[in-house]
């Protein structure tokens, strides 16, 4: 076996990048930015209005003094006309600042002096709620780098700089298929005896659209050798190939010889981590292997720390690794095992630090108890009891909500 830090840096060491490809705005969310964008223009383009009111020379301001109204400027319109000296403009957010003025005093600083007039009732100094040609970025500049999660904010900017488009990174295609002949779809009403609702692959579905992949679900070849290696060979036609079961020591655990027999290098088989020993790794040609345990929380956690974060490698995240958070047990941890520990957990903020409180499992078959739960805490092998508000190591899940209340 190899430790749980050995094995991630060997998967994270394996990672490369996807070709990159073209998305139009619509489609990008969630993309990372294999190109930087730049402006274009300025911004903002013109003097721009940033209040309802009148556009004037400063100088011609003061409390109590009237001045003729030429005209009304709204958003989108651009008077080429110079304001006549002593004279206003109506005018709109948004509108290009008229020539023969500097400023704009807001209306409610104003009221109707009558026939075509406007009475300040108070005085402005040049640039009053003006945003100047250019003040935010500058033609050329660099708006957005490369490397960068296209989100809402980032698809308005690329907007902004004329980008319909935009070069982005492939996100990886994950085959997901499920072994062992007791298993039966969710639509089976009653399960026969002895047989098991397939959890696993609908599970793995979910968590390969919450770190970004493209999820297929290639179904359950069951215990027959020959059925399994024409479900793996399909599996390896996509980025990933994660299939759960069928990776132990038993007889019907089958993969890893099939793996092998097919061509796929063993890159690890077994971490010293509880749930999730037999976890293999592997690799043939430019795609990824994960034989995952079958029971659900193995499955659940193997993808978490691992499947997971290569996905985001190879989505062009480059730098991406599961973070550690320091927190305070809530409550007591008790720990019997040779083996690294990772415990499904809830994680709060309270009291100006995290809380972890943790959660009654029977075991890693148990995927009831992780509903609920936003991380997993880390402990040390051994025989020993971590006490209410001794410090633990953590990692959130994907997808879950940081510092939910309890």
């Amino acid at each position: 076996m190899i430790s749980v830090d050995d094995a991630v840096e060997i998967v994270l060491g394996e990672a490369e990048t996807l070709p990159t490809m073209h998305v139009v705005i619509e489609g990008s969310k969630g993309y990372i930015l294999s190109e930087p964008v730049f402006s274009d223009i300025d911004f903002p383009a013109f003097d721009r209005v940033m209040m309802d009111g009148y556009a004037l020379m400063a100088a011609s301001s003061g409390e109590g003094v009237i001045l003729p109204v030429d005209g009304v400027v709204s958003a989108g319109e651009f008077r080429t006309d110079p304001v006549p000296e002593g004279h206003a403009v109506k005018i709109m957010t948004g509108a290009p600042l008229p020539p023969g003025t500097d400023a704009v005093i807001q209306v409610e600083l104003t009221s109707d002096a009558g026939d075509g007039n406007v009475k300040l009732n108070a005085g402005i100094e040049s640039g009053t709620n003006i945003a100047v040609q250019g003040e935010e970025v500058k033609k050329g500049v660099e708006l957005l780098p490369v490397g960068l999660v296209i989100d809402s904010a980032v698809a308005s900017v690329m907007a902004m700089a004329g980008r319909a488009k935009v070069n982005v990174y492939s996100v990886p295609r994950i085959g997901i298929l499920s072994t062992g002949s007791e298993l039966v779809r969710p639509s089976k009403k009653i399960p026969e005896p002895g047989q098991i609702r397939d959890s696993n692959t609908y599970g793995l579905n979910v968590q390969c659209l919450l770190w970004g992949g493209v999820p297929i679900r290639l179904g359950n070849p069951g215990d027959d050798p020959d059925e399994l290696k024409r479900f793996i060979e399909k599996g390896l036609e996509y980025n990933i190939l994660a299939l759960t079961g069928g990776v132990s020591m038993g007889d019907y655990d089958l993969a890893p010889d099939i793996l092998r027999e097919i061509g796929v290098e063993i890159l690890f088989h077994k971490v010293a981590q509880k749930p999730g020993k037999p976890l293999l790794f592997g690799k043939r040609d430019k795609t990824y292997v994960f034989g995952l345990p079958g029971n659900p929380v193995a499955a659940y956690l193997g993808f978490e720390l691992y499947a997971g974060p290569l996905i985001r490698r190879m989505s062009g995240d480059v730098d991406f690794r599961t973070e550690w958070f320091k927190a305070t047990a809530a409550g007591e941890f008790k720990v019997k095992t040779d083996r690294t520990l990772l415990k499904a957990s809830k994680i709060v903020w309270e009291d100006g630090g995290w809380k972890a409180y943790p959660v009654d499992s029977m075991g890693s078959a148990d995927i009831f108890a992780v509903v609920g739960t936003n991380s997993f805490v880390r402990l040390k092998e051994g025989k020993y009891v971590v006490p209410a508000g001794e410090e633990v190591d953590f990692f959130f899940t994907r997808g879950n909500h940081h510092g939910t209340q309890r």
